[in-house]
């Protein structure tokens, strides 16, 4: 262990940071091996004769699946592609008593910590537990809508159908797409991963702690979202390897100024049809465009009061001592 006069990473000096993130934020590799093991798991139990429904496939999202998990904090969107399920009125119709019967059955499981189930109409939620490591999930039984390695052209007509739906309806769609988002931060550089594991534990020791629980904060995916267009911002013209403190202050900086935020990115769809999408739904800024799901601005997911009180703390922690005197070079 490092001799730190304090653990508060806000407190640490800015030269000791990378040793910081060794010490505290990374996960242990006998943490991840235990992580692994619990959701081989439920996946085993998912596939096997004692689940009451035919899973097709399972896709493994959240911090976990993506490679972004802090030190002993794992979390696992477990979408779950049945075979039952035909279209998104399939969903509509009988999702609620196949969430009811899969919640029932979830609660007979010895990893599956007790009193932990809950569920409505489009959600399992749960802990597993084994060796130590606690995880939470979130369950989502799903319909298939883009099949595996789909061309673009097939991504192209799902938006079209999406663009086309109502809100209720066409909101089920984001869910089968969740390998899309998946793909997009799971194969984001290491480097970027680390940025995104430190200021995701900076929101879980500052935001988290000073939440209202009557607003609904920006979440993981909406913070990742934001650190990946930060770090490409200064794609072109940074060095090599740029001081992991200095990204740090500029994703802040960001928050801080989130209301200029327009982030859009073409990988799965084109700039045509993303600004096709930000005038039929009448986005506008702030816009962080899901990267797989253009009818999906991550900025209107959340309360705008929740993003005043993220800028604020984000403003706070700019002068303390990790980063009060730390300057943010030009290519940011």
């Amino acid at each position: 262990m490092g001799a730190y006069a304090s653990t508060d990473l806000l407190d640490q000096d800015p030269s000791t940071l990378e040793d910081y993130d060794v010490e505290y934020i990374q996960p242990t590799a006998v943490y991840n091996d235990t992580s692994r093991e619990l959701v081989d798991l439920l996946v085993r139990y998912l596939h096997s004769r004692d689940c009451p429904y035919s899973v097709d496939r399972v896709v493994k999202s959240g911090s976990f699946g993506k490679g972004t998990q802090i030190r002993d904090h794992a979390d696992l969107d477990c979408v779950v592609v049945l075979n039952i399920l035909k279209s998104v009125h399939d969903r509509i119709n009988h999702g609620p008593q196949i969430l009811g019967h899969l919640a029932d059955m979830l609660k007979t499981q010895r990893w599956v910590v007790r009193g932990s189930v809950t569920n409505n109409d489009y959600i399992i939620l749960f802990k597993m537990y084994q060796n130590g490591v606690t995880m939470d999930v979130d369950l989502l039984p799903t319909f298939e809508v883009l099949g595996h390695n789909p061309p673009n052209y097939r991504k192209k007509q799902i938006y079209r159908v999406m663009l086309d739906l109502s809100g209720h309806v066409g909101s089920y769609y984001s869910v089968p797409l969740c390998q899309l988002q998946l793909d997009f931060v799971r194969l984001q550089p290491s480097r970027v991963k680390t940025l995104i594991r430190l200021v995701k534990y900076w929101r879980k020791m500052e935001v988290e702690k000073h939440a209202q629980p009557s607003l609904r904060y920006p979440n993981s995916y909406a913070m990742e979202l934001i650190t990946i267009h930060v770090w490409k911002k200064a794609a072109a013209s940074r060095p090599r390897r740029i001081k992991l403190v200095e990204a740090f202050k500029s994703v802040l900086t960001q928050l801080v100024n989130y209301k200029s935020l327009h982030a859009e990115w073409y990988k799965n769809y084109s700039e045509v049809l993303a600004n096709e999408a930000c005038d039929r739904l009448g986005f506008t800024r702030p816009i962080v465009l899901d990267p797989a799901n253009p009818t999906n601005n991550m900025m209107d997911v959340f309360h705008k009061e929740a993003w005043d009180h993220l800028a604020s703390i984000a403003a706070k922690s700019m002068r303390r001592p990790l980063l009060k005197d730390v300057v943010i070079p030009a290519y940011w």
